[in-house]
């Protein structure tokens, strides 16, 4: 089985388990972030022992620093952005339904501080190993094009998992445009580094504008 064959079943097969733990068996958040630590650190193992390839996505040797600038401005751009929808889409999103939907995974005032911290930087990083560091680092040299495609897909279809209930039809496939979009963006910033800092820099600062959003759903 060819290196990108192997990463499509494991991936897919990944997220479609993540989707049913989510929307199906609806975990508390606790237990669900653990499954999907578990899911992706395995499937990252499960790879590279059957490849016998080495991991590069932590070096530091090769940073692309010109993209790394351009990162942190793409950041300050996305949380701007972000900020200024919800400004302008509030009235379309239906914040009691995010809020007890939330609540079911025990998402509260008590537990949102501890929480959103781990999402700005920890989920956020375990995501760009995922979708940034496994996916597309591994295929992008020999199926760029497929490489950019996939990884920005999955990376779309697994989000859903997680706000399917919460907009409308019009809402859900802006977001998903949206999120695909910046899939393509991301890889974009590592595709020259042996890292994945680049896009995990930008993936911080949009969660916070994300976080300081779902304040409202909150509290």
């Amino acid at each position: 089985m060819t290196h990108k064959n192997l990463i499509v079943l494991l991936s897919s097969l990944s997220i479609s388990i993540l989707f049913i733990i989510e929307q199906i068996l609806s975990f508390e958040y606790l237990y669900k972030t653990i499954a999907k630590v578990v899911i992706f650190f395995l499937v990252l193992f499960i790879f590279h022992y059957i490849t016998k390839s080495k991991t590069t996505y932590f070096a530091t040797g090769k940073t692309d620093t010109k993209r790394l600038k351009i990162s942190a401005g793409l950041g300050i751009g996305a949380f701007l952005i972000l900020i200024g929808a919800y400004l302008v889409l509030k009235d379309h999103i239906d914040f009691a339904q995010i809020s007890e939907n939330l609540a079911q995974k025990d998402i509260t005032g008590d537990t949102f501080l501890f929480i959103s911290l781990y999402i700005i930087f920890g989920n956020s990083f375990l995501e760009e190993i995922f979708f940034r560091g496994l996916i597309f680092k591994n295929i992008q040299q020999e199926h760029r094009l497929f490489a950019y495609i996939y990884s920005s897909f999955l990376f779309a279809i697994y989000h859903t998992a997680i706000f399917l209930t919460w907009f409308n039809i019009g809402l859900f496939m802006l977001a998903l445009i949206g999120l695909f979009t910046i899939g393509l963006v991301f890889n974009w910033l590592n595709e020259n580094s042996n890292n994945i800092y680049n896009s995990w820099l930008v993936h911080i600062i949009a969660d916070s504008a994300i976080i300081i959003i779902a304040l409202r759903a909150i509290f």
